[in-house]
């Protein structure tokens, strides 16, 4: 079997293993497309967090201890990292609890940024976590300490890889389904935790033939995998708070919507404002000369009306008459 087959077999299993997790523990049907119920995105993010801090304490207290033993920088590291996933992933409920917050005196639109917030906080968390190890990792290679190799330690950490490796395409998933950064910033974070459990597996192995240094080399690999991470994830938060355009699918939706009914010939100047969980949508409406005022204002009502149940949003239609010739 071509590596390719591979990894299109090992997409769709988490695809469908995915929405059958979530029909069976929350009792809702995510084969169909985005999500934008706000209490559905709440419990789905609300699963997704809780699916990762439980793997990773699992895994960040296994990898603490074995590296303290080993004497391991880059083993040590790595499972900070996977234990600052666990506080990423807090931040990750904790965002969904509070953006869920309903509209009030000074934020007519919600709360839903928060979301946005969170991930921002994950990244900060990410640079200064990567920052930190950077620098034992430099102050490890000049001392040259002495580092225990063990492969079952090793083959450990390849299994490491793959549990976060399939925690990473599962919060991926979910992400996608509710359009929400947040999860996909947690993502980012098990997947550099799976590419940095690799490099320690290989430093293990160097170590026990003496190479030491390798250790320290990994340890400042997996640090500025980290960083990178961290700026990523960093930069894209702070375009959503600016404020970004509607994403491809959600304006082909709105357009769809707008063009199902009679007497709308096109759609243009779809603006989205993303408030998280709730979005703030105006679009521009050609609609067929021959209506008059009545009629053009109550198309105008029925389209909104329409993109309103479909999408968690409030809608307004500017309406525009056809030229005629």
């Amino acid at each position: 079997m071509k590596l390719q087959e591979v990894i299109v077999l090992s997409y769709n299993f988490i695809k469908k293993s995915t929405d059958y997790l979530v029909l069976k523990l929350l009792k809702i049907n995510s084969s169909g497309g985005k999500i934008f119920n706000p209490e559905e995105r709440k419990k789905i993010a609300y699963l997704e967090s809780w699916v990762s801090i439980i793997g990773n304490i699992f895994l960040a207290v296994i990898k603490l201890v074995l590296g303290f033993i080993m004497n391991s920088i880059s083993l040590i590291a790595d499972g900070v990292h996977t234990a600052s996933d666990v506080f990423t992933s807090a931040v990750v409920l904790l965002g969904f609890k509070f953006s869920a917050a309903p509209p009030d005196e000074k934020h007519p639109f919600g709360h839903g940024r928060v979301e946005f917030l969170a991930s921002l906080l994950i990244a900060v968390m990410l640079i200064f976590v990567g920052f930190e190890f950077g620098k034992s990792s430099y102050e490890r290679f000049l001392t040259n300490e002495k580092v225990t190799g063990n492969i079952l330690v090793a083959i450990f950490m390849l299994a490491s890889a793959v549990i976060k490796e399939w925690m990473s395409r599962f919060s991926i998933e979910l992400g996608n389904k509710i359009s929400a950064g947040a999860l996909i910033a947690d993502a980012w974070h098990h997947r550099t935790d799976a590419i940095a459990s690799v490099l320690v597996a290989v430093a293990i192995i160097f170590s026990k033939y003496g190479y030491y240094r390798v250790d320290a080399v990994f340890g400042f690999l997996v640090s500025a995998l980290i960083v990178y991470t961290g700026g990523t994830m960093a930069y894209d938060s702070c375009s959503k708070l600016i404020g970004e355009i509607g994403e491809e699918e959600l304006v082909k939706k709105v357009k769809e919507a707008a063009l199902s009914f009679p007497g709308v010939i096109d759609v243009h100047k779809v603006f989205i404002h993303d408030y998280g969980a709730y979005k703030e949508i105006s679009l521009h409406v050609v609609m067929d000369g021959t209506l008059n005022f009545y009629e053009a204002h109550e198309l105008s009502e029925k389209i909104e009306r329409l993109i309103e149940e479909r999408i968690h949003c409030r809608a307004t239609v500017h309406g525009e008459p056809a030229r005629t010739v």
